[in-house]
């Protein structure tokens, strides 16, 4: 008995401990619905990100809740409450961040009681539960601010505690944590480690919510950590060997990021947390997972959501079309794709694909395509579809932009016309923002009473000019004047107004209207210039400048701002400025000098910081001049970089001899790493080993545009870095090559060859991003690849949208490759990722590919069809013909159409695709011809073609002789600006300047800035005399726009000494004028070339430098020529290179780059070679694990309870 009656006592003295904890604890509850989560110790850095989050809802305009800082609650101190924190964050928020109050007038007195006895019931809040609920029952303006203080703590407790939370728990941290998840930089993303099936599932539908917010690193993130765990609980192994620590890796911290640091700490397991964390216990050793593993099962599709539209394209294919049915059959599957932005087109493409040919019947899947969401973005079988279905699908493609999602659009608005042929503005309403499908003979049949009725719809529409006119036309009719309210009423179709009337717009009420930067966005430069002169009529030039949006202020001519009141640098910064603009108002405002305070003020009015600013900074402020300038990187010129470059590096000698020989990690990690490129070739050479953490970490995600392609110092850095790589090359990891970064486009092909087969072909993938291979380099990369992957005309979809761009080292490899469709679809979007700048960089700055062969080949697959010969049993290619369908797809690639095939081009066809051809300049002259012949047959003698006409018809006029376009009716200064992006001859430009003139009846002198801004290239029509006519105050102000245009030299001569005239003696000239005067400059005579000011000389534009005649350019002095700067001295042509001596040519590769300036401080030799184990984040003292989860006091004194009762238990037992 004895026995039975220890085992009787130990029973009764557990469950009364048992019984007596639980009553304590209740006790605590209160009315936080039995929750049990503590409040956590607050995490490093807390009150910062924590204030951050709260300032962001001040400036939402929600009102602050009041306060009562009085302390009369002793249980939230005895909790050890975080509430004193919040209500000292609270107090520390700017005043000006919440200047509108959100308080509404018809809350009701009950609202307005809560909000105001706020604080006092956060005391009252015994743990986070209580809270959490606490604050969903709140007014929307103080939870916003709870929530963004709470959003931290939460997600710490999720972090350290996560899976010993019950589901109830978590679901409510997870919904405080989301303003935290929204906000959280992905360089310090760590992800919970929960291990159940129901803690993911509740993770994710938090993710999903956030999920448009989250990039795309992110979102790679959480589909591998999804995978990882699923992999476990599921199939019991690891996607990768397990490590013996099972904790997430730490991920370097940003010292300037306050949510990096918390999040690094509050990852870490507390050594002080009652309970380890799961994933700290030690667990047994599973296998590796099978290659293509068959996770996505259809309940962890439904799990994933909108993360399926990121997923590997792999990861799509492999998964079991059973489970993909399934999915495709449940609710939760329209949801997954429902407004899903930035999902890869192959991606969508394949699983749109799947979808239709495995988990339903043709008829069957057409009904139901409404329930695609954003997959029916890839829809491919518009013509099939009746008139439901077809409004049905637009609606529902509307917000896609994926490349083949305008041809669909077209197919389905001629599905509809064919079956409604109206003109009512019920037809306009139904096709939405695919009315530009329509084209400008059929937008012309609408009245003008539809077109108004449904201004709501068409202002939000993208269209092309000439139907941008024709609905403006319509809209406005005969009106002469119109008001600044109906002006922004018309929305993108403001690009059809005319500039005649902008120029007399009443401006009452638009300067200060947002939806003013809108519509000046969608402008061209002449209605922009219009505007602005509505402008200057009724404001004064301070008001103009201070209330102009960024897309007019980039338009104002120096006069301007030479007359408004800008006196202070911080009234620069977050403005759009202009190069000239930028150098004008710094001059004006600080002079030739500026301090570090200013500098860091400046945004993109950076630009205009000369190199003889820079000089004039202290050798002890050079460096942080430099990080200072490395914040506006993006808007500093290679003239900026290579002076911040020199500068420094002199400055970092004189501090100390030989400072690149014996530079520490923190010394060259503090350096930016556009200027530590810079570094002259020897001192890169000499750098130690003991800098290859920091060298590699710089070299990472280098910029290399600011290098010359030839630049010797691409090589140095590429056999530091390589130097840097420790082991054998055979055994280098792909991981470790990739580290090279940019500096991977630098390498050699046959020590590409030498990489294991792994590194080798994640080399390969890594030169597909390269923005220049060199040329000795290409023959032999090709080679390569031939080995590796054989014949291009064999590669499958894989291999091509893996190193496409590298078939552009080979000039026949694009023609080879198959005709398939995908091959159409990829090509497209490799051409759509390409943009021409509007000047071509000089062959030293420029990419290595052309486009060329691959315009040609995307011409072939898009208007070829494949026939099969019953015959040969072969495929055989048959060009289709000239569809309006087809030309509007092609846009410029209809350049490759024959002579031939335009004259077989239907009239009706020619008249309205006419907009669309116009737009290609550079037509052959047998093409032109039968264009000619085409315009002719439409609409009778070239004599008889009206204004509107000439608009559409565009670069089509380049085939009229000079006698045709003389005898023009041209009236439009809009005609003009179209007509200018075309390539006339200098006699066709002389007889469409006689054209308009003769038409205007306008003489020389009578033209105004506007006038003489719009002319464009046909200033280059006028006879020299005439030039000398021109109104002086009208050519000041348009001088930028002259400068644009290309003229022969004896115009160039007169436009010069116009210019002269209007703004002194070429020596006289400073750095904004000669920045505004643009190709005006190469009409200086050799004297004048001789006797500009080195300092002005990088700011000349360089397309004037290679219209420099060269006996001129010959007259530049050696320092002069270095003045240059890179880009300009870049421009010089080989004809021009002829005549300069050779210390001129020397000076001139200097000034590109192409030969480093030596420091003027002797160079040292190397210190030696260390192992290079040092850390560039070493030294720095690591932030301690947390105590997260932290009980509350009560509950630790039941513990202690709970274990006094064990011990006398246990001297009782023995």
């Amino acid at each position: 008995m004895g026995f039975y009656r220890e085992v009787f006592i130990l029973s009764l003295l557990v469950q009364l401990a048992a019984v007596m904890s639980q009553d304590m604890v209740a006790s605590q509850m209160l009315n936080s619905n039995q929750s049990t989560i503590g409040f956590p110790r607050l995490p490093a850095d807390f009150r910062e990100m924590a204030k951050k989050l709260m300032i962001t809802c001040s400036n939402k305009g929600y009102q602050m809740p009041a306060m009562n800082h009085t302390q009369n609650s002793s249980h939230a101190q005895m909790m050890e409450s975080p509430v004193p924190v919040f209500l000292e964050l609270l107090s520390s928020i700017p005043p000006f961040s919440h200047a509108r109050p959100y308080m509404k007038p018809n809350d009701t007195a009950e609202e307005q009681e809560i909000t105001r006895n706020f604080a006092e019931k956060m005391r009252n809040c015994t743990n986070m539960g209580h809270m959490i609920e606490f604050m969903r029952n709140a007014t929307e303006g103080p939870r916003c601010f709870m929530r963004a203080f709470v959003a931290p703590l939460s997600w710490t407790i999720i972090m350290q505690n996560g899976t010993d939370l019950l589901k109830e728990d978590l679901t409510k941290l997870l919904w405080a944590a989301k303003p935290f998840l929204e906000t959280m930089p992905p360089s310090s993303f760590v992800l919970p480690p929960f291990t159940q099936n129901s803690q993911l599932a509740e993770m994710m539908k938090v993710f999903s919510e956030v999920f448009a917010v989250l990039s795309e690193q992110q979102k790679n993130e959480i589909i591998g950590w999804v995978k990882e765990r699923n992999a476990q609980n599921e199939f019991n192994c690891h996607l990768k060997a397990p490590t013996t620590n099972n904790s997430q890796q730490e991920k370097p911290a940003s010292q300037s990021d306050p949510s990096v640091k918390m999040l690094d700490m509050m990852s870490k397991p507390s050594d002080e947390v009652a309970k380890p964390s799961v994933m700290n216990v030690s667990t047994p050793v599973h296998t590796v997972c099978p290659a293509k593993m068959l996770w996505l099962k259809a309940k962890m599709l439904s799990m994933m959501g909108p993360f399926l539209s990121s997923l590997p394209i792999e990861e799509v294919k492999n998964i079991p079309k059973e489970e993909l049915c399934d999915f495709f059959r449940t609710p939760d599957f329209p949801p997954s794709f429902q407004n899903v932005t930035g999902m890869k087109p192959v991606l969508g493409r394949t699983l749109f694909q799947r979808l239709k040919q495995e988990c339903s019947s043709s008829d069957n899947f057409t009904q139901n395509v409404y329930r695609l969401g954003s997959l029916a973005c890839f829809f491919d079988s518009a013509p099939s579809l009746n008139l439901t279905l077809s409004r049905k699908l637009l609606s529902q493609i509307e917000a896609c932009s994926n490349q083949e999602v305008d041809k669909v659009k077209r197919q389905l608005v001629q599905n509809i016309l064919e079956k409604d042929d109206s003109s009512s503005s019920e037809l306009l309403q139904s096709l939405g923002s695919s009315v530009s499908a329509l084209p400008v003979s059929r937008l012309s049949r609408f009245s003008p009473e539809d077109l108004n009725s449904t201004l709501s719809t068409l202002s939000q529409v993208k269209w092309s000019p000439a139907q941008a006119t024709a609905l403006a036309k319509k809209m406005l009719e005969t009106a002469k004047n119109v008001s600044g309210e109906k002006l922004l009423s018309l929305g993108s179709v403001v690009r059809g107004v005319a500039s005649s009337l902008l120029k007399n717009v009443k401006t009452e009420g638009l300067l200060e209207n947002k939806a003013l930067e809108n519509m000046a966005e969608k402008m061209s430069s002449l209605q922009r210039t219009a505007l602005l002169n509505a402008f200057r009529r009724d404001v004064n030039a301070s008001e103009l400048v201070k209330g102009l949006p960024d897309s007019l202020l980039s338009s104002l001519s120096l006069s301007i701002l030479e007359k408004a009141d800008l006196g202070s640098v911080d009234q620069l910064k977050g403005r759009g400025w202009t190069r000239a603009q930028s150098v004008f108002l710094l001059k004006k405002i600080m002079g030739n000098k500026i301090n570090l305070g200013e500098l860091g003020k400046l945004g993109q009015a950076v630009q205009g910081v000369t190199c003889e600013m820079l000089e004039k900074f202290n050798r002890t402020d050079a460096l942080q001049m430099s990080q200072e300038l490395n914040k506006s990187y993006i808007w500093l010129s290679r003239t900026q970089i290579r002076c911040a470059a020199q500068k420094l590096f002199a400055s970092l000698e004189a501090q100390r001899a030989g400072y690149f020989n014996d530079i520490k990690n923190a010394e060259l990690q503090a350096i930016p790493a556009v200027l530590l490129i810079n570094l002259p070739v020897e001192k890169i050479q000499n750098l130690s080993d003991a800098v290859c953490p920091a060298f590699m970490e710089k070299m990472k995600d280098v910029n290399l545009s600011s290098l010359p392609n030839s630049s010797p110092a691409r090589s140095a850095l590429t056999k530091r870095a390589i130097g840097c790589l420790k082991g054998n090359l055979s055994d280098l990891t792909a991981a470790e090559v990739l580290t090279l970064g940019p500096l991977v486009c630098e390498l050699d092909p046959v020590w590409i060859s030498s990489l294991n087969p792994a590194a080798r072909n994640a080399t390969l993938k890594s030169l597909a991003s390269c923005q220049y291979i060199q040329q000795q380099n290409r023959q032999d990369l090709f080679r390569l690849l031939n080995a590796i992957y054989g014949d291009p005309a064999y590669w499958s979809e894989e291999d091509v949208r893996a190193i496409g761009p590298l078939l552009f080292l080979n000039d026949t490899a694009v023609e080879k490759l198959p005709s398939k469709s995908w091959l159409k679809l990829y090509l497209s979007e490799l051409d759509s990722l390409s943009s021409q700048p509007a000047v071509p960089p000089p062959k030293e700055f420029s990419t290595w590919f052309d486009l060329s062969a691959l315009r040609r080949k995307l011409f072939e697959l898009k208007t070829t069809s494949a026939l099969l010969s019953r015959r040969k049993r072969a495929v055989v290619l048959t060009t289709t013909d000239l569809t309006l369908a087809n030309i509007e797809d092609l846009k410029q690639g209809n350049v490759y159409w024959t002579a031939a095939q335009f004259s077989k081009m239907a009239v009706q066809i020619f008249k309205d695709a006419m907009p669309t051809l116009g737009e290609i300049n550079n037509y052959s002259t047998e093409q032109l011809t039968a264009l000619k012949a085409k315009t002719v047959e439409a609409w009778g003698s070239v004599s008889m073609l009206n204004e509107s006409l000439i608009s559409n018809l565009g670069c089509i006029c380049q085939s009229f002789s000079a006698e045709e376009l003389g005898n023009l009716s041209i009236a439009s200064l809009d005609t003009l600006e179209i007509l200018a992006n075309c390539n006339f001859t200098q006699t066709q430009r002389a007889a469409i300047w006689q054209a308009f003139q003769r038409t205007t009846g306008m003489n020389v002198f009578g033209l105004g800035e506007l006038e003489t801004a719009g002319l464009g290239q046909f200033i280059c029509g006028l006879q020299p005399a005439q030039i000398d006519l021109l109104n002086p105050l009208s050519f000041r102000e348009a001088v930028e726009a002259v400068g644009r245009t290309s003229c022969p030299p004896n115009i160039l001569d007169r436009l010069k000494e116009k210019t002269v005239a209007v703004f002194g003696k070429p020596e006289n000239w400073t750095e904004a004028q000669i920045c505004i005067m643009g190709n005006i400059i190469a009409g200086l005579n050799a004297v004048e070339m001789s006797r500009l000011n080195p300092t002005i000389l990088p700011f000349i534009q360089p397309s004037a430098i290679p219209l420099i005649p060269g006996d001129r350019l010959a007259m530049l002095s050696v320092s002069q020529l270095k003045a240059l700067g890179p880009d300009n001295a870049a421009m010089v042509t080989d004809a021009q290179r002829v005549g300069l001596k050779v210390d001129q040519r020397a000076a001139l590769d200097e000034a590109v780059g192409l030969k480093t300036a030596r420091a003027d401080v002797p160079t040292g030799t190397s210190t030696g070679n260390s192992t290079g184990n040092s850390n560039p984040s070493s030294g720095g003292s690591g932030a301690q694990p947390l105590k997260g989860g932290a009980t509350v006091e009560s509950m630790a004194g039941s513990v202690l309870l709970v274990q006094v009762i064990v011990l006398v238990l246990i001297g009782y037992i023995f």
